[in-house]
């Protein structure tokens, strides 16, 4: 047997574990294009941006309060020219939902909750109609509260370069069929502001904890769809 045929068998073996079509990962979110070569931000997808923060300050020492936060349901957008960036800037309500978990003297604390909140993000100039187009994006503001509950007389959540507290992102478009797959995420800081109501779990504490550059993540450091092999390529390059 030649050792050109060793080799074409070899490749051949290798090629029957490379993943194919069926195992390469789709897009997490595919948005539409808005009729000018690109998608228009905010991305509104169902996953919405993710990530997490605490309650500390105004807690016994070694109580928290853990937040699982999700920023998503964008509604109510204006955009317009101009921002921070010198792009874009994109204004919005949404909602902001907060899992809560406690720990220590709180470990048996569960609630999920819902904010309100409006606000505003600038993104930077980008290429339309180029097939990857990845700019930096800011979260400018957020913020949002809710009053007279039964176990808070003030839960306030704020966020944004525009209140002092740097929130730098990236936002990657990349063409996907007729629309565009999105990777983006930011870098937020959000300060978070209670009072407990004196019926509650919290009577008699209030705290404000501000929590530093915690990701906030949408479709972000997922896998690039694998691209399949081909048999047919293997073959053509050993003839």
């Amino acid at each position: 047997m030649t050792l050109r045929r060793l080799l074409f068998l070899a490749l051949a073996s290798a090629l029957l574990v490379v993943p194919g079509p069926a195992f390469a990962q789709a897009p997490c979110c595919v948005l539409s294009d808005n009729g000018s070569g690109t998608a228009d931000l905010p991305p509104n997808c169902v996953s919405g941006y993710n990530g997490d923060g605490q309650i500390a300050d105004g807690l016994p020492p070694g109580s928290t309060i853990q937040i699982a936060a999700r920023l998503a349901n964008f509604t109510s957008v204006v955009r317009g020219p101009g921002g921070g960036l010198g792009g874009e800037f994109q204004q919005w309500n949404a909602t902001f939902d907060m899992a809560m978990t406690g720990t220590g003297v709180y470990s048996a604390y569960n609630r999920f909750l819902v904010l309100n909140v409006n606000g505003e993000t600038h993104s930077a100039p980008r290429t339309l109609f180029a097939p990857v187009q990845s700019f930096a994006t800011d979260l400018f503001a957020l913020q949002g509260q809710i009053t007279l509950d039964p176990e808070f007389d003030l839960l306030r959540v704020t966020a944004g370069t525009g209140f002092g507290m740097p929130s730098p992102g990236q936002t990657t478009l990349t063409q996907s069929g007729p629309g565009w797959a999105v990777d983006s995420y930011f870098d937020i800081t959000f300060r978070v502001d209670f009072i407990g109501n004196a019926s509650g779990p919290f009577a008699g504490r209030s705290g404000s904890t501000t929590n530093v550059l915690h990701r906030f993540d949408m479709c972000h450091e997922n896998p690039t769809p694998a691209e399949p092999a081909s048999w047919g390529r293997l073959k053509a390059s050993y003839r």
